[in-house]
């Protein structure tokens, strides 16, 4: 097999199971856990790093969100079984960039591997995600210079794969839709505040030697408050996407 056709071949599979990367990636910052402390020995002060971190994930996520809220239906979704794309999108945040969507996953994931403060860590995980996200790219490229030839290779000449340019921005047709936002990316909200809970949950348990006949001791308020505010949300928000049509929106 020609290398060219093996890199699409690995890149198509890896992109079936590209939702599965968070776990790889919670497992690697686990491992950093045998050697973390608290910033100054300070839990007060460490939470305030934390929710520096947490700031990051989060603008992964608004990246994300900006482009799910012009995407028009059938282009930047969630599906994993095959490549999908009506037309090429050369609007909005893809008038600066090639591949926002994993721009901002590497964002939103970036955010917990720096919260255990490892340059290994760091370092492992800019080469697994560049390994594994390249090979993505690389096959969803193919596709669509496959379907749209010309067109396509008119716009992959103008616009940077990963990191953004600051010039050129193109007006979306479509208006900016919360409601697509809210129905698609609930999730990636959620899963972001649980990481961060248990990193939190497990970072004072092994910074405080909490009893593992009684973890519920290392429990902090300000994780009671973040999960549970994260958990509300989105149960009201599966809820409603699961038993009504409010937030779908027609070409979207």
């Amino acid at each position: 097999m020609a290398l060219i056709e093996e890199l699409d071949q690995q890149g198509n599979f890896l992109f079936r199971w590209r939702s599965y990367i968070p776990g790889f990636i919670l497992l690697l910052c686990l491992y950093s856990l045998s050697r973390f402390e608290f910033l100054e020995d300070s839990y007060e002060i460490n939470l305030y790093y934390a929710a520096a971190c947490f700031a990051v994930s989060l603008l992964g996520l608004a990246v994300r969100c900006f482009v799910i809220g012009y995407a028009p239906a059938r282009t930047s979704g969630r599906n994993t079984k095959e490549q999908v794309a009506d037309v090429v999108n050369q609007e909005g945040i893809y008038s600066l960039v090639r591949h926002p969507l994993y721009l901002g996953n590497f964002l939103m994931y970036l955010g917990p591997v720096l919260y255990f403060r490892d340059v290994p860590l760091l370092i492992v995980f800019s080469l697994f995600f560049g390994f594994y996200y390249e090979r993505i790219m690389f096959a969803e490229e193919k596709f669509l210079r496959d379907k749209f030839g010309q067109d396509y290779l008119n716009w992959a000449d103008k616009i940077p794969a990963f990191i953004p340019k600051f010039s050129g921005y193109v007006k979306p047709k479509l208006s900016f839709s919360f409601r697509n936002i809210l129905k698609r990316e609930y999730p990636s909200l959620f899963g972001i505040l649980v990481i961060f809970v248990v990193f939190d949950y497990a970072a004072s348990f092994k910074v405080g030697f909490g009893d593992w006949m009684e973890p519920w001791t290392v429990i902090t308020e300000p994780q009671i408050w973040a999960f549970g505010i994260g958990a509300a949300f989105y149960t009201i928000v599966r809820v409603i996407v699961k038993t009504t049509k409010w937030l779908v929106v027609e070409g979207r």
